[in-house]
């Protein structure tokens, strides 16, 4: 086991428009799994196809596999790219007009505007419940009734990963159950297990529809677990691998954001990792590190420490990524 077996377990952000040469070393030394791009990165579409094809250059080269490219590109009021880009409905105004077929149409339209420009994954759609008040899902969420979403959600992800974009369902297990927006703080929610029922229900389509990956949002619930999502075993692998039966990629959300900063950056990532992610997310927005190798190089050394080389738990999460990660070289 080295370092390039740890470091495909992470998805980190790019600073700017060009990779620097901090990143391209980087990059080189410890490969990363995904990229997440943000608008910085997306002036026009051109140049980010630049970007994304040097990424996988480099990523072919020192991996022997494509990356996994994701964006959020939700639609509506969430969306990268912009300039030059297509614009799409949000979820909101699909759900509002509850017709599966416009949903599947605006997917497929979505899965190969992305693809044209080198876009694998899409960091969507959003399986939470409409809450008011909410500080993060306005006009983010197909509605607040969980069969209605359910089968919104389905639709969208059997519509964009037919036509060669993984999705990503979030914020598991919904946002819906909070207000507060886990970017500046750490969201908590009192709701009870039983509770949690209805808000676990779009999840669960998710999962049927045959979802790739699935986002674990930052949320407490002090009446389930004492552990925030991304660090529960509880919720990600009683909940999500048994209750639901997910078998995909399990991503936590960024977790360079103030819900988690409280803790050195490569120790949140190895404990997500061995809570039960898969892929711990980086975006590099709150702590813009210039130079992502001292952490890379601490998330590898911790991996060694926490998991031995034969840990199945640790073979299991490789595969998962590594399985990802090859269906790609068929939309290549």
């Amino acid at each position: 086991m080295n370092d390039k077996d740890f470091s495909q377990l992470l998805m980190v952000g790019v600073i700017g428009e060009e990779l620097s040469a901090y990143e391209k070393a980087v990059f080189n030394r410890y490969p990363p799994g995904g990229v997440i791009l943000f608008a910085r990165n997306c002036v026009n579409p051109d140049k980010t196809r630049l970007l994304i094809d040097e990424l996988q250059k480099i990523s072919l080269a020192a991996s022997g596999l494509p990356l996994v490219v994701a964006i959020d590109q939700e639609g509506g009021r969430v969306r990268r790219l912009q300039a030059g880009f297509p614009d799409f409905p949000g979820a909101a105004v699909l759900g509002a007009g509850n017709d599966l077929s416009k949903t599947r149409l605006s997917a497929a339209d979505l899965a190969r505007a992305l693809l044209h420009i080198g876009i694998n994954c899409n960091l969507a759609p959003v399986a939470d419940l409409f809450k008011e008040g909410s500080q993060v899902l306005s006009g983010r969420c197909f509605g607040s009734e969980p069969d209605l979403v359910g089968r919104q959600v389905a639709a969208y992800i059997e519509s964009l990963q037919e036509n060669g974009v993984a999705a990503c369902v979030k914020h598991f297990p919904g946002h819906g159950t909070v207000v507060d927006d886990s970017h500046t703080m750490l969201p908590v929610s009192p709701l009870p297990r039983p509770e949690l029922k209805p808000h676990l229900e779009p999840f669960i389509r998710a999962v049927n529809a045959g979802v790739k990956l699935m986002m674990a949002a930052h949320i407490k619930f002090p009446q389930i677990d004492s552990h925030t999502v991304p660090f529960s075993a509880l919720f990600l692998q009683e909940i999500v691998r048994l209750e639901l039966g997910f078998s995909g990629v399990l991503l936590s959300d960024d977790l360079d954001m103030a819900a988690v900063a409280d803790r050195p950056l490569a120790e949140v990532m190895v404990a997500g990792l061995e809570a039960g992610l898969d892929m711990a997310l980086w975006g590099r927005n709150l702590k813009p590190v210039t130079d992502p190798a001292s952490v890379c190089a601490d998330f590898c050394r911790q991996m060694r420490t926490h998991f031995s080389a034969d840990s199945d738990c640790l073979q299991a999460k490789i595969a998962r990524v590594r399985r990802l990660r090859q269906g790609f070289f068929q939309n290549g």
